[in-house]
Formats: structure tokens, sequence, C-alpha cells
């Protein structure tokens, strides 16, 4: 118990706050004897019932009394200027008593201090009342000023009264006109989507002379399929009481042809600001949209082709060495999935597939008896192998592919720290397809088995990119392989190649 008042003590006299950081706190008992005042250390172990301030009050009997009496409370005196003796002011403390060791704790404010905030309050609150009449002063002079303005402003309004009207009667001349000639179908509906007001471009658009549409939708005018599929999207646009652009309906003219129309509306509000109707307009765009089917059939087929003409590449190795069979499309099945993982976007993902695909095209420039080797190559062999990415790089350089393929396939063997080949490329030269093909090249190839030896499993793979991560591998693409692998949700199988050619 000795030991924590000795430790209370001293953490209570080290504690400091103010401005200046003085401001402080200090501890007698109830005798009252003075057990630690940071600037007053003559006092401490003192009694201190006989002390009185300049006033003649026992301020130390007073603090006493009132925890007595209530526990806690506010006492004034005269006391020392913080931690100068010579200068006294007077001082409002609080205390509180401490039951279970007999301790009355104290802190205080200086009643100067509290003049000081109190007049700094008071001149900025002066010079505030201050700028508000002068800037009251300013708006009268510029409120008369502008009443002088307005009534200058009120003359001209009225000369030129006659000729605004002129103008906006040229105006609705003009209007109409762009109206009644535009190619685009206008037209005005009232809340529930019938319409109201429909321009003469509609007659041939659809064949309908516009009073034969009054009173309709424009979903009664869809055709069957689109009715069924477009008339409750269509309710919640008008419901909406916002504009929409770019809906689009399937309809069928007066003579049973398909027209395809894009729609662009605007919301029309009552004066008590109620949705009243919607005023829009209407374009056929029934060529464009078979243009873009047509588009998307051709870029369709040659994504296909595309993808035959990678397959027949990638299995162009397969053929030369059935031992690796599979491995390039397992390397493509995990690079895609690490891909995905970081959030890469589908379009780079598409590129990646097709590099992983043609990763180890350029093996097939090797000599068979190096691939079939089951022993380790020699110094010589392994500098031939070794030259794989840039023949790979070499034969893809040409082919225009809307990805960086022929980049990746080159860079799938560099390591962040230069260690790898046939470049020594560091972290900020490699592209990230090629740093998560690294990945998943070095994973597939550890753990999976071939004839000469059976496969070192995918503990010893892991092992492998976790001992390199941020040195030689991608640190985020070895975090997601090992969330794929280790959460099961990705498994890899077969083969691998001799691990001279990593």
């Amino acid at each position: 118990m000795e030991d924590a008042r000795q430790r209370a003590v001293l953490r209570i006299g080290k504690l400091r706050y103010g401005p200046e950081k003085k401001d402080y706190f200090w501890i007698n008992d109830m005798v009252p004897r003075m057990i630690m005042h940071p600037y007053r250390h003559d006092l401490e172990g003192q009694d201190i019932s006989t002390f009185q301030d300049q006033n003649g009050k026992y301020l130390f009997v007073e603090f006493v009394r009132t925890v007595k009496e209530q526990g806690a409370g506010y006492v004034d005196y005269m006391w020392q200027w913080k931690d100068d003796p010579v200068k006294i002011s007077s001082k409002l403390s609080y205390i509180k008593g401490f039951e279970p060791w007999g301790w009355i704790i104290g802190t205080g404010m200086y009643i100067d201090d509290v003049h000081a905030e109190v007049a700094k309050f008071r001149r900025k609150l002066t010079f505030i009342s201050t700028a508000i009449l002068l800037i009251i002063s300013l708006l009268a002079f510029y409120s008369i000023r502008q009443s002088i303005l307005a009534d200058r402003e009120r003359l001209r309004i009225f000369l030129e009264r006659e000729k605004l009207l002129h103008s906006l009667g040229e105006s609705n001349e003009r209007f109409r006109n762009l109206v009644e000639t535009t190619s685009d179908w206008i037209w005005e509906t009232a809340q529930e989507g019938r319409f109201t007001y429909l321009s003469p471009q509609v007659e041939a658009l659809l064949g309908y002379p516009p009073h034969e549409m009054i009173g309709k939708t424009l979903i009664d005018f869809a055709s069957p399929n689109q009715a069924a599929l477009c008339s409750a999207s269509y309710s919640q646009l008008l419901d909406s009481g916002k504009p929409f652009n770019g809906f689009e309906i399937t309809c069928l003219g007066k003579k049973g042809q398909i027209v395809v129309l894009e729609t662009n509306a605007v919301p029309i509000f009552a004066d008590d600001g109620q949705l009243s109707g919607y005023r829009g307009v209407a374009r056929d765009i029934t060529e464009r949209k078979i243009a873009l089917e047509a588009l998307k059939k051709s870029r369709d087929d040659l994504h296909a082709s595309l993808e035959e003409t990678v397959g027949s590449l990638s299995s162009t190795v397969g053929k030369r060495d059935p031992y690796t069979a599979g491995h390039q499309q397992r390397v493509d099945i995990l690079a895609c999935a690490i891909a995905r993982e970081l959030g890469l976007d589908e379009k780079q993902i598409e590129g990646l597939h097709i590099a992983a695909l043609l990763h180890d095209i350029g093996k097939i420039t090797l000599p068979s008896e190096y691939l079939a080797k089951p022993a380790r190559l020699s110094h010589e062999e392994l500098a031939v192998v070794h030259c794989h990415p840039t023949v790979g790089f070499e034969i893809l350089k040409t082919i225009h592919f809307p990805w960086p393929v022929a980049e990746i396939v080159h860079q799938h063997h560099e390591h962040l720290d230069g260690s790898g080949y046939p470049q020594g490329l560091t972290d900020k030269d490699i592209l990230l397809e090629a740093k998560i093909l690294t990945v998943a090249d070095v994973v597939e190839a550890m753990s999976s088995h071939r004839p000469y030896r059976p496969s070192l499993g995918m503990e010893r793979a892991l092992g492998e990119i976790r001992s390199g991560r941020g040195t030689r591998y991608h640190a985020p693409s070895v975090d997601a392989c090992l969330h794929l692998v280790l959460d099961k949700k990705i498994r890899l199988g077969g083969e691998n190649p001799n691990p001279d050619f990593l």
C-alpha cells in the first residue's frame, strides 16, 4: 500500500496542463498535512492547519471542511503564481477527497487568467460588432443604390417588352418549324404515359398519323415480346419523375414493319411542383442495331478464330514434348485465377490467358533430346534452354495481338531482384501479367509429376514462392496463389517439366 501511495504521488506530481504547461495538482491529507506540492516542497510533510493566505484565510482547513461536508467543491484564496513564489494572485481551486487513503487532491485556476480570457473575448466581440455595423451600413447603401438601379431597369424592361414579345413569337415559329421538319419524332405525354402531342415525323417512322396515336402509350405500339419485356421498366421510368436516356424498344409499324426506337425524355412539372408528364424525342436506330449485331457477330467469329489459332500453337509444344502436355493449360487456369483474385479487368485477363497458353512456344526450337532428358542438363544445354522465352518473343512479336502477349512471354522467367532470365529485368521493368505468369508457372511445374521423377509436391511448390515473396516473386500474386490453393478454390494436377526448364 505504501508503494502504491508513493507511485501515485510521483505520477500526480508530474502532471501539468495549461498554455504554459505549469498548472498542476497537489495532495494534502485530512489533518491537514501537505503530502505533495510540485512548487512548494518546503510544505511537504508539514502540518498546514495554521497556514494562512494574505487575507488571513486558513485555506487548507477550508479544503478539509469542504471535503468532509460535500466530498468535493470549490474554494477561492490567494496563492503564489504557479512556480513564481514572489507573485501572489487570486485563485479558485477544485478539491476532491479520496476516502480510501484520506487524501485531498486539488487543482486550480488563477482569476487573472479568467480575466485575461474575458478581456480577449470582449475585444473579439467589439471587433465583430464593429464589423457587423460596417456591413449593415454597406448593405443599407447598397440597398438604396439598387433601388435606384431597379427603377431604371424597370423602365428599360418596359421599353423592351414589345421587342421581346415579338422575338418570342418568332422563336415559337422557328421551334414549330424545327419540330415539324426534324427527322426525329418529338412527343409529349401525360403522367401515365398517354400521348398528348406527336410531331408529324411519327407517320414517317411508324406509318400512323399523329391523331391516331393520341391517348395511347408507346407500349401500345411495341412488338408483343417487347411489350411484355418493357412495360414494367417503362412504367418505372415514367413514375420516377427523372430524365431518362437511351430507352430502346422494338415497335411494329402500321404495315407490320419492325422499327427499333431510342427514346430520351425529360419530366414536365406543374406550377405546384407535381409531375404532369414527359416531353421527349424518339429516333429510329434500326439500321444501327443491325450494324451492331453484324459487328458483334464478326467480333465473336474473330475471337473464336483467335482461340483456335492459339490452341493450335499451344498444342505444338505438347506434341513435341508429351511429358509436358497440359502444362500450359494448367498454368493458364492458375494464372487467370490469380489475376481475378487481384481484381484485374477482363481485358487484361484475356491477354494473360493468351500469353499463358503460349508462354512455352519457344521450346519448339529446342532439341527433342533436351526435352526428354531424364537427368539434369549440362551448362551448355541449360544455356540453350534459357533462350526459349526470347525465341517465343521472336515468334509472337509480329502477330498483332490487342495485348502485349509477346512481351509477357519474353518476361515470364524474370524475377523481381533481377536474378531471372533472359534479360535480367527487375521489378519496375516487368509487366504485371508476366509477374502473375511467373508465380503460376513455378507452382504448376514443381507440383506436377514426371515419369523420371515424382512430383516435388504442392507443399514444396508453395514453399518456393513463399521464400521468394517480394524478392523474386510478386508478393500480391504469391498471396493470391496461396489463398486459392490452400482454400481449395483451385486444384492442380498432371505432369510438369524438368526443373532445369524453370
